[in-house]
């Protein structure tokens, strides 16, 4: 091998390490759902294809059910893409809510994921279609997905090394974007 052979291999080889990142090791491209009109937001995690669906749950009225205003439900894409329902366990530690709402709404919900209090996120109206509005890199937002990451090593229970949340701003639609170490 020439002198110049062996450079050109080790600036690739350099190239390759700088461009390489333990957290993109293991951050799975997850899909998309289907979009429905009902549709809130959904949390991928790196963990697998499987995400976590949050839709408004509306009467045939079209009010927001006040008793459950967001219907919490798995899209099982590392099995065959089906519907499945949380277990009780899966609702109480991580991706249930809690509503928080007064007599008077009856159009709108603020909810908090058990898993990640500090985000309330308000369920209600935008322009005629149901929207999860929270605060995102300190500015008003529709939420519209959460990316997980899992720490690979963690054991039973799981270590969240960084989550991310995506949304848009509620009127000129321009992506807004916060990344949370915990």
């Amino acid at each position: 091998m020439t002198l110049k052979t062996i450079a050109i291999l080790m600036l690739l080889t350099l190239c390759f390490v700088q461009s390489y990142s333990p957290a993109q090791a293991h951050k799975k491209p997850t899909p998309a759902p289907l979009s429905n009109h009902h549709q809130l937001f959904y949390i991928q995690r790196s963990k697998d294809a499987n995400i976590i669906m949050y839709d408004a749950n509306v009467t045939s009225d079209g009010r927001f059910d006040t008793e459950k205003p967001v219907d919490v439900y798995w899209i099982r894409y590392a099995d065959k893409g089906q519907r499945e329902d949380l277990s009780a366990f899966q609702w109480q530690m991580a991706y249930g809510y809690k509503q928080h709402r007064t007599a008077s709404e009856t159009d709108a919900s603020t909810i908090s994921l058990n898993a990640f209090k500090k985000l309330p996120i308000r369920v209600t109206y935008h322009h005629g279609h149901p929207v999860a509005m929270t605060i995102i890199n300190g500015q008003s937002a529709c939420l519209e997905r959460v990316f997980v990451q899992v720490n690979p090593r963690s054991g039973l229970i799981p270590k969240i090394d960084y989550i991310e949340i995506y949304g848009t701003h509620p009127e000129n639609k321009t992506p807004v974007y916060e990344r949370i170490n915990p």
